[in-house]
């Protein structure tokens, strides 16, 4: 299994810029799903440049950021230092594994991350045990439906090898409540993508990214119709699809 801190070490300056990763609109769907509260203690997980942790940190007493890659955390500390976010704090950690002890957190938060994860039922378990309680979890994710999701799965992989799998919405419905999860609420999210820009993040070399737009362009059938790829000004852009869904860590759990 590709270690994710592999793909992401050289590229992390990419997502403090990232049009998706920290975009205003993109962020305040983040807000409006977790609807933090002022003396809540939240934990962004995968919290990569810290796009989210910064987000949310004007809304809450304190925000812990945790990452993997070392140099994505260097980076979220650059950027804290400059705005003077002192509420914000950031661990090295895995999802699989959180160094906190049973219900700790007022709000989980995790964005864009999940579809690396190896185990996607102990993250799921993870995130239930730490949060307190009665409060809410925040989940989302890439979440194309089938088949587009079959056909990305291969652009996936190639661009970035951490990649393990997107769920579709229906799929993280019935893992999040298997876990234990009481899903509040779930939809699944379209977007207008832009093809270049998702490979520059990963910066993928030029023959690999026209490569792969080939794959999406020649794309059939249903999965065709779903993505409906397009050029622009000689650029490429496709749907892309994420889940943004609030669920909560029942009472007595």
């Amino acid at each position: 299994m590709p270690d994710v801190r592999d793909s992401f070490s050289r590229v992390a300056a990419n997502y403090t810029r990232s049009t998706f990763h920290a975009s205003s609109e993109r962020l305040q769907e983040v807000l409006d799903l977790a609807q933090p509260l002022p003396e809540d203690v939240a934990l962004d997980v995968a919290t990569g440049t810290g796009n989210t942790a910064f987000a949310l940190a004007p809304y809450l007493r304190r925000v812990v950021g945790l990452d993997l890659t070392r140099e994505m955390l260097d980076q979220a500390r650059r950027i804290a230092a400059e705005r003077n976010i002192v509420n914000a704090g950031w661990v090295i950690g895995d999802a699989e594994r959180l160094p906190f002890r049973d219900d700790t957190f007022d709000l989980y938060v995790v964005r864009a991350a999940p579809h690396h994860f190896p185990n996607i039922d102990v993250f799921m378990s993870e995130a239930l045990r730490v949060l307190k309680p009665g409060r809410p979890a925040v989940f989302i994710d890439c979440a194309p439906p089938m088949p587009a999701r079959d056909l990305l799965h291969e652009v996936e992989l190639r661009r970035d090898p951490s990649h393990v799998l997107s769920l579709t919405l229906e799929e993280w419905v019935s893992r999040l409540e298997s876990t234990g999860f009481q899903v509040e609420k779930a939809t699944a999210r379209e977007l207008d993508w832009n093809y270049e820009e998702w490979m520059a993040n990963m910066a993928v070399a030029q023959p690999l990214a026209a490569e792969l737009a080939g794959v999406i362009e020649s794309a059939g059938g249903r999965a065709r119709e779903q993505l409906h790829p397009t050029r622009r000004d000689g650029k490429l852009w496709h749907a892309y699809w994420h889940c943004l869904i609030r669920a909560h860590k029942p009472s007595g759990t």
